[in-house]
């Protein structure tokens, strides 16, 4: 089977100059890469209060951060030109845009919401997700594990004849 690759991003903030600051996305087989963003010089706000949520400080992005034209080759190269997948379709156009920008590249995938490929309204994918990931141990606030929880959920539905193949 081949898996849509989705994509959970953490940005600096919810402002209108953020950037990504973390990736995780998954590649055709249903492995994930994750990858912190070392952040671009111009790229200097910060909000300290969203560290809480994500679990993600300045210096730490800065020391082990990749590189933005390292991330957004290994993104390319693993999407593949494939649609990618995301819940909040407009917040990660504006990221993406911020990350690809800055080596004057344009988006080489289309970004498509997580609800037409589950063919259900935000609600009713939140509360699928909800439940899934309970069922499985997963934390859905965790980059990583909301991308697996969207992968098991596509295999189930899927197997289940709920969806159809998203290659089709």
């Amino acid at each position: 089977m081949e898996y849509p690759r989705f994509l959970v991003l953490e940005s600096s903030s919810y402002e209108e100059d953020a950037y990504p600051i973390a990736a995780c996305w998954s590649i055709f087989d249903g492995q994930l890469k994750d990858v912190m963003i070392r952040p671009e010089d111009e790229w200097s706000q910060w909000d300290a209060s969203n560290e809480d949520r994500h679990g993600i400080t300045r210096d730490q992005i800065e020391m082990v951060g990749e590189t933005v034209l390292d991330v957004i080759r290994e993104l390319s190269e693993d999407v593949d030109k494939q649609p990618v997948f995301v819940s909040e379709p407009y917040m990660y156009e504006k990221w993406l845009n911020t990350l690809y920008g800055a080596y004057g590249a344009e988006l080489p995938f289309d970004i498509v919401p997580m609800t037409e490929l589950f063919q259900m309204n935000e609600a009713e994918l939140q509360e699928e997700l909800e439940n899934l990931s309970h069922n499985l141990l997963l934390d859905l606030k965790v980059p990583e594990e909301k991308v697996r929880t969207c992968l098991e959920l596509y295999a189930r539905l899927l197997e289940a004849g709920l969806i159809e193949d998203y290659t089709n």
